[in-house]
């Protein structure tokens, strides 16, 4: 798993800031999925979605946030690792969003599973969450390896997020 620094988030302009806090407080019936698939008015979320992957595929050296696999052209997802199905206020959360591959992103692996343990808070970064997250979290403490290559994992020394996430990833699973 990448460890992202906080510092190295997307950053709105006050424009896209705005459009995006006018479509979340939108009192409609609308689900996540379906207020992230919104366009808006001049295509201002299909901009906003191609800066959040520019951006993330650029500070991830084109990497899935996951297991690293590198991400071929058109196949990075845009990662809420909040799930945007159950957290709609943290649909355009900068350190919600990453890019991952869809197998990670699939419903086998992260899919429906919801991230954050007990109540939401708010800001987003006061919540705590079940697993390792790859920009409030230190992935080297969380996760543990037996070899310098980061291949085999060393489980007894990981932490619970990092059991947590190693067994939501089946990363000790050889497929």
């Amino acid at each position: 798993m990448l460890n992202l620094n906080p510092k190295d988030i997307v950053h709105f302009t006050p424009e896209e800031e705005q459009a995006i806090a006018a479509l979340i407080a939108n009192p409609s019936a609308k689900k996540g999925k379906e207020l992230w698939e919104e366009k808006g008015p001049q295509n201002v979320f299909v901009e906003i979605k191609r800066k959040i992957r520019l951006h993330s595929l650029t500070i991830q050296k084109v990497k899935c946030v996951y297991c690293e696999t590198i991400l071929e052209r058109g196949s990075a997802d845009i990662e809420h690792f909040a799930p945007k199905w159950k957290h709609i206020p943290f649909l355009y959360t900068p350190l919600n969003l990453t890019c991952s591959c869809p197998i990670c992103n699939g419903v086998s692996k992260k899919g429906k599973r919801d991230t954050i343990k007990g109540n939401v808070v708010f800001p987003y970064e006061k919540n705590t969450f079940k697993y390792v997250h790859p920009f409030l979290d230190d992935v080297d403490k969380e996760i543990k390896y037996r070899d310098p290559f980061r291949i085999l994992l060393d489980r007894k020394h990981c932490s619970v997020k990092g059991n947590a996430s190693i067994d939501m990833f089946n990363w000790d699973t050889i497929s």
